[in-house]
């Protein structure tokens, strides 16, 4: 079994490596976006044909540097051994049983949330052990906005909302380009899963007919998404139209 303490496999340096098993990752980072599954994985050599009953695996999780390391999957002697996995898996994350046997060890955690981002290490122990860190980033795309209009006498009041992660910044612009950013009140608030709940309202005074645009901008994911409304003065025929769209580039 291991050598090393579960609980500090992420808080201390490991310098003890068997030369017989080598630990090698997949890739060393995943991006996963909320609510969808991801497969994290390690493959391992040993110097011998793999016996199950002597293979024993341990994935651990280290989600901020004030958490301590949290069990996310054990194998112990080819059993499974949840007695520890923290709650935060539960029901969650367990180790693909097949690829195993092809010297892999696939790590697949469900249903991913925002809290489930940070460094994870696979340590594979099979007469000797070894380790490797893996990086898992999680993301919430601001998919779809949603915008509305109200009147007071002769002003506009456009809202944008819209709920996603990382924090991303709002922009409005008119169809002739002018920037209205500066004139716009936004606000930030935390949903209970994670994410930015942003309110961006626009407050113009709109000539006869006039197009607006709000812009969802994710610096981190390097994405703009946006919206557009028209707007018309009182007693004109009013159209509303809403086009959102996702922008790659910027």
């Amino acid at each position: 079994m291991f050598r090393f303490l579960p609980v500090l496999l992420l808080e201390i340096q490991i310098h003890s490596i068997t030369a017989s098993l080598i630990v090698e990752v997949l890739q060393p980072r995943y991006r996963a976006e909320l609510g969808d599954d991801v497969i994290m994985g390690c493959r391992f050599r040993a110097s011998e044909p793999l016996n199950l009953t002597r293979l024993s695996v341990l994935w651990q999780a280290r989600l901020s540097r004030e958490d301590a390391a949290k069990e996310v999957y054990k194998l112990t002697k080819g059993q499974e051994d949840l007695t520890q996995q923290h709650r935060d898996f539960r029901g969650r994350a367990t180790v693909l049983q097949a690829e195993l046997k092809m010297g892999c060890s696939m790590l697949r955690l469900t249903n991913v949330k925002l809290r489930d981002a940070g460094t994870y290490i696979c340590l594979v122990d099979y007469k000797g052990d070894d380790y490797k860190y893996i990086n898992l980033e999680v993301e919430a795309r601001y998919k779809k906005i949603n915008i509305q209009e109200t009147r007071e006498e002769e002003d506009m009041i456009l809202t944008c909302q819209s709920e996603g992660y990382p924090q991303a910044d709002i922009s409005w612009y008119s169809e002739n380009d002018a920037n209205f950013s500066t004139f716009a009140s936004t606000t930030y608030e935390m949903t209970d899963d994670g994410r930015y709940n942003i309110t961006s309202v626009l407050r113009v005074k709109p000539s006869i007919y006039e197009n607006y645009t709000c812009i969802f901008w994710n610096k981190e994911l390097n994405e703009k998404t946006s919206a557009h409304r028209a707007v018309f003065l009182s007693g004109k025929r009013r159209r509303k139209a809403q086009l959102p769209k996702r922008h790659s580039d910027l």
